[in-house]
């Protein structure tokens, strides 16, 4: 199957390409059409408590499916999995803009999240199947920078939707994106049909979707009840440390395990994924509290927003580009990572700095700052990881990379959320008179700033807002700054430039 991939020509490669271009350019569209739109769904849809669980659910899903895609893949094939994946991500996209409640919405985000994230894996992993590491650096940059210019062009066609249609139709912008996609990849991809049916271990993403949602839902209870040890919150917290140990017992014994014993063995990989793991844990307090900080603090349309976010994408675009240049040109890709990171932090530090009377220029200069680093970083991990297997294992340890780094999308988007809004509920009842025991409403206090941003009476509650958002920012350059350190220890070893230098497993 790998070989028939690696080896199309001519018109069916160029359609593959085509489509690979397409697919990732439907995901990210998908992402950051909506992160402008989310402050006005709550507004509309209510429930800010549930405000993380947007980007929780969707994260959620495409975290279990991506180890089982990449593992399965390599078994089956990648054609079945990529187009069941395109079906999947738009059937979740229809579902989500016909929702009436923040429960219906999170449900077909879940529904979402499981074709996005077999569109992400397969992704990454074709890359791998078309080219040798020496030259997935300069495509894994393209793909970054059409990551970049999707996230470009997002946040501000999803505001322009916004603002003048509805927040319901940026679910359904992806719709011709995923139909052509779906077309060029049933023509183009290859069938394989494996000699012996793979036997299919159910019961290691069964146990790790528990282990999620447990911690998950601690996180959330924990944000509601403003505090870590009612209940509720210890009881999700035991239940994701059941899950977790059964999940490890359980999958070392599998015959098709989804971490195989060998993973943990491998020093690249295990570096790669501790330090993905803390930058997306980090970064997700720029994606869902910037077009928040912007809309809220500095008083702005959700259009402008996006407009407002722009500078960020392009820096992380070109920095992107030319990062994987170089890691083509150079073979070596420590220095990248390292460089990069320590660049990230320290935009993110600024954001963190921002006072409440912060102009656009202060903001623009730290996402400028935090985009550049992360554009720089991101394409050396995957570069590096597929770099130290065979090419029978390459869906194996792709797939294990990105379930750690979307297991860090999980708990950045709960975790930062649980931070920001915890401090946020704190500082709006410090507002209520001593005795009372009814609480401030923060959806309705958002209602109320995007309804007149410029009134001096709400001035205050401004200030909290901006105060609450800044610290999950500075939340975020603590990891940031963790995963710097752990690029640190990451080995440098030369990209290969033909199939045949592939190392075999240690």
């Amino acid at each position: 199957m790998f070989w028939m991939i690696g080896s199309l020509t001519g018109s069916r490669r160029r359609m593959l390409l085509v489509a690979l271009l397409v697919t990732m350019l439907t995901s990210a569209v998908n992402q950051t059409v909506v992160s402008t739109a989310m402050p006005r769904i709550v507004a509309d849809l209510g429930g800010l408590d549930l405000y993380s669980w947007l980007a929780a659910a969707y994260i959620l899903t495409s975290t279990v499916v991506v180890p089982l895609a990449g593992k399965f893949s390599d078994l089956r094939g990648r054609r079945p999995f990529f187009l069941v994946g395109v079906a999947l991500f738009l059937l979740g996209s229809w579902a989500s803009g016909l929702a009436h409640t923040m429960h219906w919405l999170i449900a077909a985000r879940g529904v979402q999240g499981l074709g996005g994230g077999m569109l992400m894996a397969m992704n990454t992993i074709t890359v791998g199947d078309l080219f040798p590491p020496a030259q997935r650096g300069r495509w894994q940059g393209i793909m970054m920078s059409v990551f970049a210019l999707a996230t470009l062009l997002g946040p501000t066609l999803g505001g322009w939707i916004t603002d003048y249609w509805s927040w319901r139709w940026v679910f359904y912008v992806s719709a011709p994106f995923g139909l052509l996609a779906f077309v060029l990849l049933f023509y183009a991809l290859p069938s394989y049909r494996a000699e012996e049916k793979p036997r299919i271990n159910y019961w290691s993403p069964a146990l790790l979707t528990v282990t999620l949602v447990g911690l998950l839902l601690a996180l959330t209870f924990a944000q509601q009840d403003l505090s870590w040890t009612t209940h509720r919150v210890l009881a999700g917290f035991g239940a994701a440390f059941l899950a977790g140990v059964l999940f490890f017992l359980v999958d070392q014994r599998a015959e098709e395990p989804l971490l195989p014993g060998w993973l943990w063995r491998n020093n690249i990989f295990v570096v790669s994924t501790a330090t993905l793991f803390l930058v997306t844990l980090g970064m997700f307090a720029i994606t869902l509290y910037l077009p928040m900080y912007l809309q809220i603090v500095t008083g702005v349309s959700a259009t402008y927003s996006g407009t407002l976010l722009t500078p960020m994408m392009l820096s992380l675009m070109v920095a992107a580009v030319i990062s994987g240049q170089l890691i083509s040109r150079l073979r070596h890709y420590k220095i990248l990572a390292v460089m990069g990171l320590a660049v990230a932090t320290l935009g993110m530090y600024y954001l963190g700095r921002l006072p409440v009377s912060a102009t656009h220029g202060m903001v623009v200069t730290g996402m400028i700052v935090a985009g550049s680093g992360m554009g720089m970083a991101m394409p050396t991990f995957t570069v590096a990881v597929q770099n130290t297997v065979q090419r029978t294992h390459l869906g194996t340890v792709t797939a294990a990379s990105q379930l750690f780094r979307s297991i860090g999308g999980v708990f950045g988007s709960a975790l930062v959320g649980n931070i920001v809004l915890t401090d946020l509920n704190h500082r709006l009842a410090a507002l209520m008179p001593p005795g009372t025991p009814a609480q401030i409403d923060p959806g309705q206090v958002i209602g109320r700033l995007m309804q007149a941003p410029g009134d001096p009476h709400l001035a205050i509650l401004k200030g909290m807002f901006s105060l609450s958002i800044t610290h999950g920012f500075h939340i975020g350059a603590v990891l940031l700054a963790g995963g710097f350190v752990a690029s640190l220890f990451l080995q440098d070893r030369e990209l290969r430039t033909r199939w045949e230098e592939q190392p075999a497993l240690e």
